[in-house]
């Protein structure tokens, strides 16, 4: 019995050293520094998956009651969000199955027999409980299934940023877009006013006809563009509805875009701090343990299975039999001697980590790639938006000096319009860069995995 005894202990303790996991792939080499800046970004090391509690929305910063009630009706209807939700479930309840796997089956059996076999017990009635089972598997596929659920919850909780930034996109670009439009609208109206005053200049023999025609085509492009803007609008407007599960409709605002203030303050990780808080990158992580308890699962297919099973049976008393009610057990334990497809599993399943690691690696890379990106992008429209609106306030300023000309009769009436079609046009490029570092700074919180701020 002693022998018994140590020989399973010997390979309880061979099997744990058979299944440890592998430690040979090396972590990824990060720099605890971004390459790219922006006057726009504060960068500060702040935990957020930690101080979360501690902040809001950032969204919020904007006072928008519309938009706030967007992000909510998105995050309580969603279909994606919902997805990921049940997905989540699912992998759950795949744990559950594997842990009910400690729990033996136990079966309830009735019936006729007239088996000499069995005693010719007539109506007979019993109940049998059986288990099988590999310590080893058993366990590595438990941790397997822990990891996985961790896995579909930070996919959840990438679902939910992803979200979020179409939310804020589409609105964002909504408002651009409906003060585009009143733009194209009002310089449709200079033009118009600038082709009568061409066409009087050429009936007084001041100018040519070319003057008219170059005016006639400047009103057919922007009734073209006007026609783009508004098919914009409803795309961004189905976009919102879409994204609340809602039927193609309008949307109510009560802001316009100029009222939007670009140059909120974002506050930044280091590259460290926001790898942590990426769900992708924790759901890949996640994803690579599960890959390596893979791995424990197939090499215990190479460790003893033990197996028990007990009949308890009784029976009525026909043919006259003296038939005793009585158990029947068994107890087995498998041992693999030759297991070929096991090896090959084992194989198989290092091939899987191996692809799972290196796509853990380019998720790193690319979280850092995106999220330079991001500054740089920022920094990018800061620039361009900061001299552009310097330049629009120089054009403002020489239309009020062509305004003075023209009521003091030093100049005409043509001159001042033609500024303020440069205006018009100047605030154009104004919306499409503010809309452009908006949109940067939306994608930066996302890259950064920050929902609070």
């Amino acid at each position: 019995m002693r022998n018994i005894i140590l020989l399973i202990i010997s390979g309880l303790l061979s099997g744990c050293s058979l299944i440890s996991a592998k430690t040979d792939m090396p972590p990824p080499a990060v720099t605890n520094k971004w390459a790219s800046s922006s006057p726009g970004i504060m960068v500060k090391n702040v935990n957020y998956a930690v101080e979360s509690q501690n902040l809001t929305w950032w969204w919020s910063k904007y006072n928008d009651k519309t938009l706030d009630n967007l992000m909510e009706s998105a995050f309580a209807n969603n279909n994606q969000l919902q997805i990921a939700a049940a997905n989540t479930d699912f992998a759950n309840a795949q744990l559950k199955s594997i842990e009910f796997a400690w729990i033996p089956n136990l079966s309830f059996l009735t019936g006729y027999s007239s088996f000499p076999a069995m005693g010719s017990l007539g109506y007979f009635y019993g109940g049998m409980a059986s288990y099988s089972l590999n310590v080893f598997q058993q366990i590595k596929a438990q941790e397997q299934a822990k990891y996985i659920v961790k896995a579909t919850e930070y996919q959840q909780k990438s679902v939910q940023l992803g979200v979020i930034g179409q939310v804020a996109v589409s609105y964002f670009s909504l408002l651009a877009y409906q003060e585009q439009l009143e733009i194209y609208e009002k310089l449709n109206t200079d033009l118009v006013e600038i082709l009568k005053l061409n066409n009087q200049r050429f009936k007084t023999g001041v100018s040519s006809q070319k003057e008219p025609y170059i005016s006639a085509s400047e009103i057919a492009q922007i009734k073209a563009k006007t026609q783009i803007i508004k098919h914009n609008i409803v795309l961004a407007q189905n976009a919102l509805k879409y994204l609340t599960n809602q039927n193609p409709g309008t949307i109510a605002v009560t802001k316009k875009f100029s009222n939007i203030n670009p140059d909120i303050i974002v506050v930044s990780e280091l590259p460290l701090t926001a790898l942590n808080n990426r769900p992708d990158i924790q759901e890949a992580s996640s994803k690579l343990n599960a890959a390596n308890a893979g791995i424990g699962v197939a090499q215990s297919e190479l460790l003893p299975t033990v197996s028990f099973a007990n009949f308890y049976r009784g029976a009525a008393p026909t043919f006259g039999n003296n038939f005793q009610s009585n158990d029947l057990n068994q107890l087995v334990l498998a041992v693999p001697v030759i297991n070929a497809q096991a090896l090959a599993d084992i194989a198989a399943r290092n091939a899987i980590y191996k692809q799972i690691y290196f796509q853990y690696m380019q998720s790193v890379v690319a979280a850092l790639r995106d999220i330079d990106n991001d500054i740089s992008e920022h920094a990018q429209y800061t620039v361009q938006l900061n001299d552009n609106l310097r330049a629009l306030d120089d054009i403002e300023k020489t239309c009020y000096l062509d305004k003075a000309r023209f009521d003091s009769g030093v100049s005409s009436y043509l001159e001042y319009m033609n500024c303020t079609t440069k205006y018009d046009y100047y605030r154009l490029t104004i919306v499409q860069l503010k809309l452009g570092k908006i949109m940067a700074m939306v994608k930066l919180y996302q890259d950064l995995a920050i929902t609070k701020n």
